[in-house]
Order: C-alpha cells, then sequence, then structure tokens
C-alpha cells in the first residue's frame, strides 16, 4: 500500500490534517502492514502476569507480608449475634460449642444470627433455635427445678422457652434450606407475599380465633401458637391471604415448581427466538433497510416528529400557563382574524402562584426555542443526512456480504468470561482479606421492636454481659451482617484489580472494533463486491490479531486508567457523604461529571482511531492525530452520520426485540398450549435473551457505519474520480461534492491549490 500527500494553504501548518491520494492500484487494507504498538501489547501481558502475582499471595501459593491470605467462606459463610463466623472462628460459644464445628448461619426473629450445625429438615415444634445464652440458661432453671420439684421440670422449661420466644430470642424449629450456608425457611423461599415474610421473621402476628393467643403462620394454611402446636387457624388478620398451594414448597401445585417446569419444556423454544430469530431478523431489518425510499422516509419522519414534539410541548406549556395566569391568548386571535380557534380554556386563577406561571412560561419558550434550533440545525446538515443515510445502506450491504461479522461479539463475551475466572477468584480472596466488622440494618418495624423492649426486661436475668457487649449498637428488630475493613496496601491491591479489569474488557471491546473495521473497509475498498464474504472477515481478523493487537491495547489503556480514576472520584464521593461541607461535594460532582465527559470523548476518539488502523495500518498515536483531524474537517458529516446511526439502530433494536417476542409468543401459544401452565413466562425470557442479540448486533452495524463514512472521506480525498470505490447513493454524493468543489472550492477540487503568500482561507477545502 503506498499513498502520498498533498498539502493545501489552510493545511500548511498541520502535517497531520493533510489530504491524501492514493495510487490507483490501491486495494484499501491489505497485508503490506507491520506490527504496531508493541510495547503496549508487552505492557498488557505483563499487566496480567501483575494480577496473577496478586491472586496467588492472597491465595498463599506465594508467602508475602505485605497481602493478608484471603478465605472465600469467610465472604459466604455467615456471622452470629457475637461477630464470630460460622465455620471458619475457632472459638467456643457460650453454649461451650466450637463455632468451627458449626459452618450454618441462622435468624432468629430478633434478627440476631446464631451458628448450628445443620440446617434443620423438618418442623419440629417442640425443639426451640435460641441464642447461646438463652438456651443455656432454660436448661440452666430447668436442672434447678428438677432437682427442686417431684415432677420432671417440663412446666418451668416451657415457661422459659415462651418468655424467650416472646423476647424473640428463641423459635421453634421449621423446616430449612441451606443456601450458601445460611438456613432459610422453605415458606419463605417459596411465599413473596406479607404472609409468608411475616410467618418466618414474625415481622408480623397473626390473631387467631382462640383468645390471646399469636400464631405465626408456617405454611400449607396452619399456624404454630405459643401454648399449641400446630394449630389450624381458621380466622387470620383481615387482608392477609394464604394460599396453601403457594406457599408449600411440596406442594406439585406451586407456582416456582409450574415456572420451572415451563422453562424446562421451553428451553430449547427460548434459546431459538432469543439468538436464532433474532439474528435472522437483524438481517431482516437490514434488508428492510435497502428497499428504496424506506430508510429516507423513515429517518426524515423521526426528525420531524421530534421538531413536532418539540414544538407540542413548548406550546402546551405557554397555553397552559396563559390558562393558569385567567389570560386567553387565542381570544386576542380571533378577535383580529374573526375566525374561531375552536379552543375553550377556562380561567382558573388564582389556584396558581405567579412563580409558577412564570416559571411554566419560561419552560413553553426553552422548548421552543430548542425546536427553532433543531430545525435550523437540520436545515444546515440536510445534504449531510442524505450522505448519512447512503452510509447506512452501504453498512448494510457490508454486514449482509460477511454475516459471520455478527457472531464476533459471541467471541468478545467469551474472552471476557475466560478472563472473569481468574479475575474474580483472585478477587474473592482479596475481598475476603480483610478484619471483619459488625453492621445492622434496620427495618420499620415500630410494632415488633416495641413488643421485643418490653419482653426483654421479662428474659433480662437471662441475658449475660458478652451478649449486652455484642449487641451494644443492633438494637432489637435489626438484622446484623458483616462488613470487611481493608488496609492500605490491600486497598491499593483492589484498585490495582478493578484497573485491569477496565484495560481487559476494554481492550476485548477495542480488538472487536479494529476486526469488524478491517472487515468492512476491506469490502469498501474490492472492486468486485461480489468475491467478498465470510472468508473476507475471517482474513481481516487474522490481520487484526496479528498485526494491532498492540494498538488495541493502547487505546484500551486510556479508557481503563480514566475509568480508574472516576472509582477514585466515587470512592472519595461516598467518603465524603456525610461531610458538612457542599463545596467538596460539588468539586467532587463536577469532577466526577468532567471525567465523564472525557471518557465519552476518548471513547468516540478511541473507535476513529481504530478505523484510520484499520484501513492504513497506522499506530495509535499517529492514527488518534488522523482521526481528530478527519472529525474536525468534517464535523457535520459526522453529526448527521450520528443522528441518523442513532435512529436507525433505536429502531432497529425495538424491531427485533418486539418482533422475536411476539412471534416467540404466537409460536409457543399454538405448539405449547397444553404442556406449558404459563406462556407469559418464557416469552418474557426471550424478550430479555433478544434485547441482547440486538445490542450485539447494533455494536457490529453502528461499527459498520462508522467505518463506511471514513472509507467515504479516504476515498474522496485519495482518488480522481473515476478511480473511486464509492457505489450507489455514495457514488452520487461523490459527484455533488466535485461540482461543488469546481463551483467554489468548499469541497476538496480537483486541482492542486498553490500558496500565493496571503494565507486566503477560501481556498482551503471543507470537508464538512
Amino acid at each position: 500500500m503506498v499513498y502520498q500527500t498533498e498539502q493545501t494553504n489552510d493545511d500548511k501548518n498541520n502535517p497531520d490534517n493533510e489530504k491524501l491520494k492514493g495510487n490507483a492500484d490501491f486495494k484499501g487494507p491489505g497485508a503490506n502492514r507491520g506490527c504496531t504498538d508493541i510495547l503496549c501489547a508487552l505492557l498488557l501481558i505483563a499487566a496480567w502476569f501483575a494480577m496473577t502475582v496478586i491472586g496467588m499471595i492472597v491465595t498463599g501459593a506465594i508467602e508475602n507480608d505485605k497481602l493478608k491470605v484471603g478465605d472465600p467462606a469467610r465472604l459466604i459463610n455467615g456471622m452470629d449475634y457475637t461477630g464470630e463466623i460460622c465455620g471458619i472462628s475457632d472459638k467456643v460459644n457460650a453454649f461451650g460449642d466450637n463455632i468451627k464445628d458449626l459452618p450454618k448461619a441462622y435468624y432468629l426473629p430478633s434478627g440476631s444470627p446464631i451458628c448450628i450445625a445443620e440446617c434443620p429438615t423438618a418442623d419440629d415444634f417442640t425443639s426451640y433455635l435460641c441464642k447461646y445464652e438463652a438456651a443455656q440458661n432454660i436448661d440452666g432453671q430447668y436442672n434447678e427445678a428438677e432437682a427442686e420439684m417431684a415432677g420432671s421440670g417440663e412446666a418451668v422449661r416451657a415457661m422459659m422457652q415462651m418468655s424467650y420466644v416472646t423476647s424473640m430470642e428463641c423459635m421453634p424449629q421449621v423446616k430449612t434450606r441451606d443456601i450458601l450456608g445460611y438456613c432459610v425457611p422453605e415458606a419463605a423461599l417459596t411465599a413473596l407475599t406479607e404472609a409468608a415474610s411475616a410467618a418466618m421473621n414474625a415481622k408480623i402476628l397473626e390473631e387467631c380465633q382462640i383468645d390471646d393467643v399469636n400464631a405465626f403462620p408456617v405454611g400449607n394454611g396452619k399456624y404454630w401458637s405459643l401454648d399449641e402446636s400446630p394449630l389450624n387457624c381458621t380466622n387470620p388478620r383481615k387482608g392477609i391471604e394464604i394460599s396453601a398451594s403457594f406457599l408449600d414448597p411440596a406442594s406439585e401445585d406451586g407456582f416456582f415448581d409450574r415456572a420451572n417446569a415451563d422453562l424446562k419444556s421451553a428451553q430449547w423454544w427460548i434459546i431459538g427466538f432469543g439468538c436464532g430469530v433474532a439474528m435472522v431478523l437483524g438481517f431482516a431489518y437490514l434488508t428492510i433497510l435497502k428497499i428504496p425510499g424506506v430508510l429516507t422516509t423513515m429517518v426524515w419522519g423521526l426528525i420531524f416528529a421530534i421538531f413536532g414534539c418539540f414544538v407540542g410541548l413548548g406550546g402546551y406549556m405557554y397555553l397552559t400557563a396563559m390558562d393558569w395566569k385567567g389570560e386567553d391568548p387565542l381570544g386576542d386571535l380571533e378577535d383580529a382574524t374573526g375566525v374561531s380557534t375552536g379552543v375553550n380554556i377556562t380561567t382558573i386563577g388564582g389556584d396558581h402562584s405567579d412563580a409558577e406561571i412564570q416559571g411554566l412560561t419560561y419552560l413553553g419558550y426553552f422548548f421552543l426555542g430548542v425546536a427553532g434550533l433543531w430545525f435550523i440545525f437540520i436545515c444546515c446538515i440536510r445534504k449531510r443526512i442524505v450522505l448519512a443515510v447512503g452510509c447506512v445502506k452501504e453498512a448494510c450491504k457490508a454486514v449482509q456480504a460477511m454475516p459471520i461479522i455478527t457472531m464476533y461479539p459471541v467471541i468478545q463475551v467469551v474472552g471476557v468470561l475466560i478472563f472473569l475466572v481468574p479475575w474474580i477468584v483472585y478477587m474473592t480472596y482479596l475481598a475476603s482479606s480483610g478484619d471483619v466488622q459488625v453492621d445492622c440494618i434496620c427495618p420499620s418495624l415500630d410494632s415488633m421492636a416495641e413488643k421485643a423492649n418490653q419482653a426483654y426486661a421479662m428474659a433480662a436475668e437471662y441475658a449475660g454481659e458478652e451478649v449486652e457487649e455484642a449487641e451494644r449498637n443492633c438494637d432489637e428488630g435489626c438484622f446484623m451482617f458483616k462488613t470487611f475493613a481493608y488496609d492500605g496496601n490491600t486497598k491499593l491491591a483492589g484498585l490495582y484489580m478493578m484497573f485491569i479489569w477496565f484495560w481487559t474488557s476494554q481492550f476485548v471491546i477495542a480488538a472487536g472494533q479494529l476486526v469488524v473495521a478491517m472487515s468492512v473497509a476491506t469490502w469498501y475498498f474490492t472492486r468486485e463486491k461480489k468475491t467478498v464474504g465470510n472468508g473476507t472477515f475471517i482474513s481481516a481478523a487474522k490481520r487484526a490479531m496479528w498485526y494491532h493487537l498492540g494498538t488495541a491495547a493502547f487505546g484500551s489503556l486510556i479508557i481503563a486508567i480514566i475509568k480508574t480514576i472516576r472509582v477514585v472520584i466515587s470512592y472519595l464521593q461516598h467518603k465524603f457523604r456525610k461531610s458538612k461541607n457542599p463545596a467538596i461535594k460539588a468539586f467532587l460532582c463536577a469532577l466526577q461529571c468532567y471525567m465523564w465527559c472525557v471518557e465519552k470523548c476518548m471513547k468516540f476518539l478511541n473507535k476513529n482511531a481504530y478505523i484510520q488502523t484499520a484501513i492504513f495500518g497506522y499506530s495509535f498515536c499517529k492514527a488518534a492525530r488522523k482521526a481528530f483531524f478527519l472529525i474536525l474537517r468534517n464535523v457535520l458529516r459526522i453529526s448527521a452520520v450520528a443522528i441518523v446511526s442513532s435512529f436507525v439502530l433505536i429502531i432497529g433494536k425495538l424491531f427485533i426485540m418486539t418482533a422475536t417476542t411476539l412471534l416467540a409468543y404466537m409460536a409457543m401459544q399454538a405448539q405449547l398450549e397444553d404442556v406449558l401452565n404459563y406462556v407469559w413466562i418464557p416469552t418474557i425470557l426471550v424478550c430479555f435473551i433478544s434485547y441482547f442479540t440486538a445490542e450485539m448486533f447494533n455494536e457490529v452495524f453502528g461499527m459498520a457505519i462508522s467505518t463506511i463514512l471514513q472509507c467515504f472521506v479516504a476515498d474522496e480525498e485519495m482518488f480522481e474520480v473515476s478511480e473511486r470505490f464509492a457505489e450507489g447513493d455514495l457514488a452520487k454524493m461523490i459527484g455533488k461534492t466535485n461540482a461543488a468543489a469546481k463551483k467554489d472550492a468548499t469541497i476538496h477540487p480537483e486541482e492542486k491549490y498553490e500558496d500565493k503568500g496571503g494565507g486566503d482561507d477560501a481556498d482551503a477545502p471543507d470537508l464538512a
């Protein structure tokens, strides 16, 4: 690939802002290119190695005193109310059991967790789960009563148990399920109603017909009472309806069982429609866009619809403000013209303040002004919109010529998942290496807290000093949970792990953009378009992966640094959220907004730089400079393409998602009506999957549109009319620009500009 440059007066001091002129045998992104930004590729590999070293330290594979060894069980396992981690802490509780031998966590109604050996697998209303001290005191009082009384002492035991149940320090044993070391009651898993929540957590006490009896619903229409167990309660509190088939996890008619059965029965339908049919509809959408008049009508229709929305909104607000003011702005028009407007405005008067009226009036003016600016802007770029429509049509042809290109995002997802496996493992160990701290979350349970406080006094003599110390900052009714505190080295290691995640994920995205850009550019600069197919994409992918991964690493490094800075700012915002100094909060907020804008701008510049690399084989810095000046020279063109492509991509996403969901519903309704209990459940899942499929399809299509635009500009600058590669609408656009160039030199003319010493800007080409 050989090309020469020609400089104009306007470009005299900007060697990067020069017009290209290529040879007649130029064939676009060929194999004649070299490796770019190798140092950045090596730096990324070194960064991955450093991540591995950190991971091996926190997992204990390498000894180092700078970082602590973590244990994922410390994150997963529960914690008891004394701050000890179940199954991990080698300490003996007040009841005499070693916490290390009690790996399961169980929450009592008071919100205090305890550690137990195994999760209960059946209901047993004669057995209790209590705080360690409560269980110890119950047995102590029982043994004392047995020694002093001729009886068995069961009455004293029952009295003590009732006392602790009332204070919510004990509860009867109910059937639970082991979920990541937490004993979760079965009824709580299957019930999404207030009654089920009340049953398991004692947030709501149900009144039964039996006098002075508080009963807890335990599912299947049964309740447990404080003096009898179990009993059938026929009159639960008004407003609470309990469905036995819904609450009972063993019921064959349970909602979740039926829903799970539906998903299994329709799993291939879900995958087929969510992925396959959605992709087919994406290509169908591209075919529709190529129909003459469809894309043009859609784009201009949306443009005028937006203009109408602004005008309508502004006019409505203005008329409403006049209505509030008690004036009839249309009455004067009728008096002056003699024509009735047909609009009846009722004077309200006095119902709205002057500030409200004035504010609504200004809002009306604002939206009317926006409508005017929108109209002027569209008038300025109307010709560029025609070019944008042409770019979209050519992008449709390019994607359809290489259908396999739409599958590349799947490869990217797989690549990210492969990286995530070790990254998540290392982050889990790192996160679990901190010091455990106790924290509380307190829902609004005033009635329960009041009852618990009253009952607590009754059982206060049974509570030890250790309990009081542990619960000093966690009141009854609050749920205890653990948090972790980290030292400086651990925080820095965590920040580095976030940085390497940002870098790698952005690197995968950048590599994908390079591959798509090189494939589409190859299609554009091929005169015999029929020879382009999936093989072209594979060849382009090989060239991009072999020569330009360093460029992808360079561009993604910049984005990763910006994202890491934003993480630090977010951390500072979190630290200062309770600060009484509003200036600090405002500064951090403004800084965060600024960095967000910088990130968006750099992503846009990077994307265009990757296209330059794909076409010409530039390194990142040179490609970024070329892309920057290209954007400046073609700002109106790029704006028009951005507007049109946004319209097309949004409508395409809605079309793919809506059509896929509708077809899936109709197909499953017709074919699986006798098999499915709820057709809408797999239909909703199809909707979500088709959305992500459409998102991946749009990523490729959007990159193809941007690549076509840059190829068009390069084609226009580099070649004579007879040598250009543009076809269809783009060829017509180049013909128009040539005519304009010959007329007033506003586009690159065919003849060379000569520097006459005056530096006359009128002779400078304007690609916008």
